[in-house]
């Protein structure tokens, strides 16, 4: 069994000098169709710049690097489509082992041991996704001086000012805001 590409490697064939990439990794790589945050059109995500290193030592391997990737987003507070940028780091041991071996290490699940791969084979793409993904946060603003929305008529408060505050509103709980409570 040899090489498959550049991103999916047989440790045990790794040189010993390891294995360095300073790549564009394309945004059809990384995708997951389960997860759909993202929507259809991605044509503004031009990939993950990823820069790395596989090396071995002492009967480990180790992957580490850093990524960066600009995503198309939409702002929690005024809805605007807007480009993210977003990073990580990546900081990854594997050992070789047998099936068992990762079996017994899925329920011991010590956190510094390095991960068990019983075939040798590393999918660095699938790496760069999870992390991708856990770096994900599920709501994100445009910028922090978002004034977001009006809650009765939808304007965008970064485009001006309403005056939904201004007009009497029928409210069945306006009764509540004059009673006092005992303390």
């Amino acid at each position: 069994m040899s090489k498959k590409d550049k991103f999916n490697l047989i440790l045990q064939e790794v040189a010993r000098s390891g294995r360095q990439w300073d790549e564009n990794v394309p945004f059809a790589l990384l995708k997951d169709d389960s997860f759909t945050v993202l929507g259809k059109d991605t044509s503004e995500t031009g990939g993950m710049s990823w820069k790395g290193q596989l090396t071995a030592k002492e009967g480990r391997f180790v992957l580490q690097g850093s990524w960066q990737m600009s995503v198309p987003r939409q702002c929690g507070r005024c809805n605007a489509t807007f480009t993210a940028a977003m990073t990580g780091d990546i900081d990854v041991a594997y050992q070789l082992g047998s099936p068992e071996d990762v079996e017994q290490a899925e329920l011991e699940l010590k956190g510094d041991e390095p991960d068990i791969l019983s075939s040798g084979e590393l999918n660095v793409v699938d790496v760069l996704r999870e992390h991708f993904w856990l770096a994900w946060q599920p709501m994100v603003v445009c910028a922090e001086t978002c004034k977001g929305l009006c809650l009765q008529c939808g304007l965008d408060f970064n485009k001006g000012e309403c005056d939904c505050h201004l007009k009497k509103k029928d409210n069945p709980f306006a009764a509540l805001k004059d009673l006092k409570f005992d303390t």
